[in-house]
C-alpha cells in the first residue's frame, strides 16, 4: 500500500508539472485566439489523441461498465467547464495567480471525498487545509494590491474551476473503482466534454476564427493537458482523493518556477514564492496525515 501511495504521489506531481507548463502555453495562446475557440482546440486535441490510442488500451466490453457513466459525468464538468473557467482566469489575472487560487481545489475535493467516499479527515488534514487556504488568500490579496487592473470578482473564476475539479476528482475516483482504466476515463470524459463544447458552439451560431498561431499553441495545451489528465486519473486509481488532490495542487510552484526560468511573462516576488511554499507545506501536512 505504501509503495502504491509513493507511485501515485510521483505521478500526481508529474501531472502537476504538465499543468504548470500548460498554464504558460495558454497565456501565449491567448495572444492569438479567444477563450471559447481556444478551449475547443485544446479539448479537441486531447480527444483526438486519445481516440488514436484506443487500439492499445480500449476493451469493447468495458463500454458496458457502469463506470462509463461516472466518466461521462466527469466529462460534463471537466475539462470543458473547468478549462473554460481556467482559460478565462489566465486572461483576467495571469497564469501564476490563476494557479495559486486554483490550488483551493483540494479543499473542495476533500470535503466531497469525506461525504461521498467516506475518506478519513484527521487533525493534520484540517491543519494542512487551513495553511493552504490562508496562503491562497494572501496571494490573492497581495496580488490585487500590487495589480489593480483586474476586478475583485475575477477571483471567483479560478475558484469556480477549483470547485468543479474537486467534484471531478471524486466522480472519477468512483468510476475507477469500477473500471481501473485511466486512459478510458480520460477518453470518455474528453469526448463528452468536446461534445458539450460543440453543442454550445452550434447553439450560439459562432464560427471558429481564421487560422492563426493560436491553433498551434492551444493544440500544444491539449497535448500537455491530455498527458496530465491521464496521469491524474492513474494517481486517483492508486491512492485516495485526499492524497492526490493536494499533490496536484502544487501546480502553482511549478508555474512560478517555469515562468521564472523560461517564460518571464510575470514578475515573481519573494512574497509570492513564500506563499507558494506555504501552500506546498500545507499539502505536505495533509499528505502525512
Amino acid at each position: 500500500m505504501t509503495e502504491a501511495i509513493y507511485l501515485a504521489s510521483a505521478i500526481a506531481l508529474s501531472a502537476s508539472v504538465l499543468f504548470g507548463l500548460s498554464n504558460h502555453v495558454q497565456h501565449i495562446a491567448l495572444d492569438h485566439m479567444d477563450v471559447r475557440s481556444g478551449t475547443i482546440v485544446n479539448v479537441a486535441t486531447t480527444t483526438v489523441l486519445l481516440w488514436l490510442a484506443t487500439p492499445f488500451f480500449l476493451l469493447p466490453q468495458s463500454l458496458s461498465s457502469p463506470a462509463i457513466g461516472w466518466f461521462a459525468l466527469s466529462g460534463l464538468i471537466v475539462p470543458s467547464l473547468s478549462m473554460t473557467f481556467h482559460t478565462a482566469s489566465v486572461r483576467l489575472i495571469g497564469p501564476g495567480l490563476t494557479a495559486g487560487l486554483a490550488s483551493v481545489s483540494p479543499v473542495f475535493a476533500m470535503v466531497i471525498a469525506v461525504i461521498a467516499l467516506g475518506e478519513v479527515v484527521t487533525i493534520r488534514i484540517l491543519l494542512g487545509t487551513a495553511i493552504v487556504v490562508g496562503s491562497i488568500a494572501s496571494v490573492a490579496l497581495r496580488s490585487r494590491s500590487g495589480r489593480g487592473s483586474w476586478p475583485i470578482w475575477a477571483i471567483a473564476v479560478p475558484l469556480g474551476a477549483a470547485l468543479v475539479r474537486g467534484v471531478s476528482h471524486n466522480v472519477t475516483k468512483i468510476g475507477l473503482t469500477e473500471l481501473p482504466s485511466p486512459l478510458t476515463a480520460a477518453l470518455v470524459a474528453s469526448t463528452v466534454s468536446l461534445t458539450v463544447l460543440f453543442v454550445f458552439q452550434f447553439a450560439s451560431r459562432l464560427s471558429m476564427p481564421q487560422w492563426s498561431a493560436g491553433y498551434g499553441w492551444f493544440a500544444l495545451c491539449g497535448v500537455l493537458n491530455g498527458l496530465g489528465l491521464v496521469g491524474l486519473n492513474l494517481a486517483l486509481g492508486l491512492a485516495d482523493v485526499v492524497v492526490v488532490a493536494p499533490l496536484v495542487a502544487t501546480t502553482p510552484a511549478f508555474t512560478l518556477v517555469l515562468g521564472w526560468l523560461f517564460f518571464r511573462r510575470e514578475v515573481v516576488q519573494w512574497s509570492s514564492i513564500a506563499a507558494v511554499a506555504m501552500i506546498a507545506l500545507g499539502c505536505l501536512v495533509i499528505i502525512t496525515r
